[in-house]
């Protein structure tokens, strides 16, 4: 699929998957590069992939997200977190992401670290709750990348926020100091036909100021 408004239009929620096709390494691979190559707030990067094939382990989080068949049905299930304490102002994740950059002196990489310092206190204050809703805003654009990545693929996908985020962390056995479940995505092929998508028309959503 090379139109990029085709990919749009074939994605959407997939409610039930068939077990019996699986997605390749390969593909699953490309599917999670999208996602990794995100654009992302500041350029940190605000997410970490779980991706989970393990039926029992399915089992388990589909008995906490609403008992939605999506969790157990699909090839591979994608679990984006949002990462908290690597995000706070003195978190050496920071001075690393910043770091990276060869094309700096030493004091403009200094100058920039004291920047975020300075962004991350007076915006979100190193407040656990206020960095989690800016982190899970970012995994929205990795989330938004990973499905349209399987739908270039043919493959189907769903974008899972019915949960109970907190009881899927402790099945993972995710530190919630360092991570909190953002969004899940099962990844796989559709057992039915795709519904009919309805969306609201062109002039009711867009206003032109000229």
């Amino acid at each position: 699929m090379k139109d990029y408004l085709g990919i749009i239009n074939f994605r959407h929620a997939c409610k039930i998957f068939d077990e019996n096709k699986k997605v390749s390494r390969e593909d699953i691979d490309y599917i999670l590069e999208a996602g990794r190559v995100s654009p992302s707030s500041t350029g940190l990067e605000q997410w970490d992939f779980v991706v989970i094939t393990n039926q029992e382990l399915k089992q388990k989080i589909r008995e906490v997200s609403w008992n939605q068949v999506q969790m157990t049905s699909c090839s591979h299930l994608i679990v984006v977190l949002a990462k908290i304490s690597d995000l706070k102002s003195d978190s050496q994740y920071v001075a690393n992401m910043i770091k990276r950059r060869p094309d700096k002196t030493p004091q403009e990489l200094q100058n920039r670290i004291n920047f975020y310092k300075n962004f991350i206190t007076e915006n979100f204050k190193d407040d656990d709750e206020l960095l989690y809703t800016w982190a899970h805003a970012q995994c929205m654009f990795a989330a938004t990348n990973i499905m349209n990545a399987a739908a270039f693929k043919g493959i189907d996908t769903c974008a899972i926020e019915g949960m109970d985020r907190h009881a899927v962390g402790k099945i993972l056995n995710i530190d919630t100091k360092k991570h909190r479940v953002a969004i899940m995505i099962p990844v796989g092929y559709r057992l039915n036909e795709q519904p009919p998508k309805y969306r609201r028309k062109t002039d009711d959503v867009i206003t032109w100021i000229e």
